[in-house]
């Protein structure tokens, strides 16, 4: 706030509105010709979506304080507070987790295109990959071996059928979901986010991932995420459908339609998952999420904060 005036300011009080329960009171003393000062306050962030803020208001009274003049100072304006992320390891073929022993066994399907080395040919080996220059030197079959691919995509679809959760238990799933998107956009994983009536991809993923799920409520259908086909990337991929319960419409559909060369994972909010198809997570809370996700991953919690 600047004074362009030529008088001295009398002292204010400021107050303005933020979101619809409360607001921020300010005390704003006088401030000579040309003077001008900045304030700032918190804004609460423990609930996603648009938060309102604004008009301020600016109050003068006098001094016996028996008379007051309220003057209304600026617009409004809006706020978007984007979910929380859980801080969450990212699979690789390296992973010592449950999950990363799976990815590394589905890897020796595949057949790979960055050159480790070469060795001799065994009964069994892939004939594509001998190599006849090196075979007719060496006088015996020499085969290439090639370095093993980690995950190159990642699929995280969001069930949001609104009959199998309560509040904190979608909010919890939009956490989840948050969280693994960030952590595949991380370490430069090919992701989508896929939900009922969106399909999120490219290189800005992460970000408008947040800003929809900043905002979205509970409804619509199941989704089935080879709709609109696959991310076009081959090979391994990640699957990760955050629902309600492993037993949900949701988790059954995408064990149906999940990929040879990719790997299921149902992260639940509302009950802690076990048995089935796929790898299960526990997102009933926060510290659960962080703790069941880095466990299968890692094969240790970690330190939650």
């Amino acid at each position: 706030m600047a004074n362009r005036s030529q008088a001295r300011t009398p002292r204010l009080k400021l107050w303005e509105p933020v979101g619809d329960k409360g607001g921020a009171p300010m005390q704003l003393a006088p401030l000579g010709p040309g003077e001008a000062v900045s304030a700032a306050y918190r804004v609460p962030t423990t609930r996603r979506g648009v938060l309102r803020t604004g008009p301020l208001r600016a109050e003068r009274t006098d001094p016996l304080g028996l008379c007051k003049r309220v003057v209304w100072l600026a617009g409004a304006g809006e706020v978007l507070v984007v979910p929380e992320r859980v801080p969450l390891a990212f699979p690789g073929t390296g992973s010592s987790g449950r999950l990363g022993q799976h990815l590394r066994m589905k890897a020796f399907g595949q057949s790979g295109s960055e050159f480790h080395s070469q060795r001799e040919y065994t009964p069994g080996d892939d004939l594509r990959r001998i190599n006849w220059k090196t075979s007719a030197r060496a006088g015996t079959l020499i085969v290439r071996e090639t370095a093993l691919e980690g995950v190159q995509r990642c699929v995280v679809v969001l069930d949001t059928f609104a009959q199998g959760y309560d509040d904190d238990g979608f909010e919890r799933a939009v956490v989840a979901a948050a969280s693994v998107v960030a952590a595949a956009t991380a370490v430069g994983i090919t992701t989508r986010l896929v939900a009922p009536g969106i399909d999120l991809r490219g290189p800005d993923v992460a970000p408008q991932s947040l800003r929809w799920l900043a905002t979205v409520t509970p409804g619509g259908e199941v989704v089935d995420h080879t709709a609109a086909g696959r991310t076009n990337s081959d090979g391994l991929g990640l699957l990760v459908v955050v629902t309600s319960h492993a037993t949900s419409a949701a988790a059954a559909a995408a064990i149906g339609s999940a990929g040879p060369d990719e790997s299921l994972v149902v992260v639940s909010s509302m009950a802690a998952a076990a048995g089935g198809k796929g790898f299960h997570v526990d997102a009933t809370s926060h510290q659960h999420l962080h703790r069941s996700w880095n466990q299968l991953v890692l094969g240790r919690s970690g330190a939650f904060s």
